[in-house]
């Protein structure tokens, strides 16, 4: 996985590219440290670019949400495709995050 940060006015813009997997733990946990911040109410993670997830990293984005939700932080998918939708939407992530598209 490699990832880019877009400040934007109201919203920060994580867009992930690649793969996603249990390897990529350590650099997730940089996205929850701003996320932990506090100094943004939204977050968009940008998938247009990603092109598989794993258990583990649905479980980051388990994590990522309850970080968010202490911190009163909005939280939204963008451009998520094929067979990384389809697993997200299986697993009901539509429940914990505002898809967009």
């Amino acid at each position: 996985m490699h990832y880019k940060t877009i400040e934007g006015d109201k919203e920060k813009e994580i867009k992930i590219r690649g793969s996603f997997t249990f390897r990529d733990h350590d650099e997730f946990f940089e996205i929850i440290s701003l996320i932990k911040s506090g100094t943004t109410k939204k977050v968009v993670f940008n998938l247009s670019e990603c092109d598989f997830i794993d258990s583990a990293a649905l479980g980051m984005f388990v994590i990522a949400h309850d970080e968010a939700s202490s911190k009163n932080v909005r939280l939204s998918v963008k451009g998520a495709k094929g067979k990384v939708r389809e697993i997200m939407y299986a697993a009901r992530f539509d429940s914990l995050y505002d898809f967009l598209d």
